[in-house]
C-alpha cells in the first residue's frame, strides 16, 4: 500500500495574471509562491515521506525544494509528471480562450480534445498514471510526495477515483495544496482533498507478511481509513452575504470565514493560507465560467464587514469549491477540523453564493492578507515587529521543523 501526496506547486506570475504557463521554461515562484511553499513544508514536517518527485518546470521544482529542506531528501526529477502540453496555446490569457469553441470542449466534455499543437487531457493522464505507478512499485509500502500541476494531478484523482475524466474540471486542485490518496492492489481510497490546512500524521503503512493475511479472515478486516461521513451542519442556499476577516495584531491575528442566510449566522475559525488559496480557487473558477479578470463588484464594503457576535462554530480543516450550473451558484464547503485521526463523522458547513458574491469575496480576501505584517521584498517572508532575519541577505537559514 503507497500513500501518494498529491501537491500542486506554489503561486507565480503567470497564475497570478490568468496566463496559460503550459511548459514555458523560466516560470519560478513569486513572493507570494515562496510563502505559499514553505508553509506547504511546514504542514508536512511530520510525515514520514520516503522520497519526493517532481515534474521537471521550474514551477514545480522550485516547491518540491522548499518540501526538500524541511524532510532533507533530495528531489527526483520524472519527466512523466510535466504539465499538460498547452501548444499554441501557451502564454495566452485565459478570458482570450474561454469563448472559443474548443474552451467550452474542454470544460464540458474534453476526453479526446486535443489543444493545438498540444494534448489532450486523456493524453496527459496516460502518462501521469504510468508515471506514478512506477513511483508506486519503487515504494510499495511507503509515502512518497508528487509534485506537479493542476490539471495532471486533477486527472490522476479521476483515474485512481474511478471518475469520468469528462468531469475532471470539477476537482479543485489549489496552489500549494495537499492532496491524500492511499492505493494498492484492490483500489484506492481518498484521505484528503485540495488541503491548504493541517494535516494528520499518515503512518507509514505496515508491510503484512502473507502468513499474516492468510490467518485474517475476510469478514473480520477492516478499513482502518474508511472516510468520515459528512455531517452537513448548516446549508446557507444561498447566503445572504458571506465574507472573511480577521482579529488581532499583524502576527496573530485570527481569520474567520463568515456568511449569513435569514437569521442563521455561522462563523469559522480559517487559517490565512487557506483563504488566500480558496480566492485563488475562485478566481480561476470565475475565470473558466467566462468571467472577465477584474469585472467591477456590486457587493458592498459593509456586506464584507464581520457581523457580530462572532461565535465560531469550528475550525476549518479542509476546503472545497465547487459550481452548480443549474442555479449558477458557487458552493464553498468547509469541512471541520477532525478532533480523531479515524474520526467516523465531520461537520461541514456550505455557503452558496453568486458569482458577484464570491469576487468579491475574493478580493476581499486579497485586501485583508495584505493588511498583516509586511513582506520583505528580497525572501518574501513576513517581517516581524520584532525584527527579521532574511536567508537572502545573510545568505543562509536554518529551516525549523515545525512539529
Amino acid at each position: 500500500m503507497t500513500i501518494l501526496l498529491l501537491i500542486r506547486h506554489a503561486s507565480n506570475d503567470f497564475l497570478n495574471e490568468g496566463r496559460l504557463a503550459g511548459r514555458t521554461p523560466g516560470v519560478h515562484l513569486n513572493a507570494q509562491g515562496q510563502r505559499e511553499a514553505e508553509d506547504m513544508a511546514r504542514r508536512t514536517a511530520h510525515i514520514p515521506l520516503e522520497a519526493i518527485y517532481s515534474s521537471p518546470l521550474e514551477r514545480a521544482t522550485d516547491t518540491a525544494d522548499a518540501l526538500a529542506r524541511c524532510h532533507q531528501l533530495p528531489v527526483q526529477i520524472i519527466p512523466g509528471l510535466l504539465e499538460g502540453d498547452a501548444g499554441e496555446w501557451t502564454g495566452k490569457k485565459l478570458s482570450e480562450l474561454n469563448g472559443t469553441d474548443m474552451w467550452k470542449a474542454i470544460q464540458t466534455k474534453p476526453i479526446g480534445v486535443k489543444l493545438p499543437g498540444g494534448e489532450s487531457i486523456d493524453e496527459v493522464q496516460t502518462r501521469m498514471v504510468a508515471a506514478i505507478q512506477e513511483i508506486r512499485k519503487k515504494h510499495p509500502d511507503g509515502i512518497v510526495a508528487i509534485v506537479s500541476h493542476a490539471d495532471p494531478l486533477k486527472s490522476v484523482v479521476a483515474h485512481y477515483l474511478n471518475w469520468d475524466l469528462n468531469n475532471f474540471q470539477r476537482i479543485a486542485i489549489s496552489p500549494a495544496s495537499v492532496t491524500v490518496i492511499q492505493v494498492d492492489d484492490k483500489g484506492a481510497a481518498l484521505l484528503r482533498s485540495n488541503d491548504t490546512g493541517p494535516l494528520p500524521k499518515f503512518e507509514k503503512p505496515k508491510k503484512e507478511s502473507k502468513q499474516e493475511k492468510s490467518q485474517e479472515p475476510a469478514a473480520d478486516k477492516k478499513d482502518e481509513h474508511k472516510m468520515a461521513e459528512a455531517n452537513i451542519v448548516h446549508d446557507l442556499n444561498p447566503v445572504a452575504r458571506v465574507t472573511v476577516g480577521a482579529l488581532g495584531e499583524p502576527g496573530q491575528r485570527t481569520f474567520f470565514l463568515q456568511g449569513r442566510q435569514g437569521r442563521t449566522l455561522v462563523s469559522l475559525v480559517t487559517e490565512k493560507e487557506q483563504m488566500t488559496s480558496l480566492a485563488q480557487g475562485i478566481t480561476d473558477l470565475l475565470t473558466r465560467l467566462g468571467e472577465r479578470a477584474g469585472a467591477p463588484t456590486e457587493t458592498s464594503d459593509y456586506e464584507l464587514a464581520l457581523e457580530e457576535p462572532i461565535e465560531p462554530l469550528f475550525r476549518i480543516g479542509q476546503l472545497g469549491l465547487g459550481y452548480d450550473q443549474e442555479k449558477d451558484l458557487l458552493v464553498i464547503v468547509a469541512y471541520a477540523l477532525p478532533e480523531q485521526e479515524d474520526q467516523e463523522l465531520v461537520d461541514v458547513v456550505r455557503f452558496w453564493a453568486t458569482r458577484d458574491q464570491m469576487r468579491a469575496l475574493a478580493r476581499h480576501v486579497t485586501e485583508i492578507a495584505a493588511a498583516g505584517r509586511p513582506i520583505c521584498v528580497l525572501c518574501g517572508r513576513p517581517i516581524d515587529p520584532a525584527g527579521h532575519f532574511c536567508p537572502r541577505r545573510n545568505g543562509h537559514a536554518e529551516f525549523v521543523q515545525m512539529m
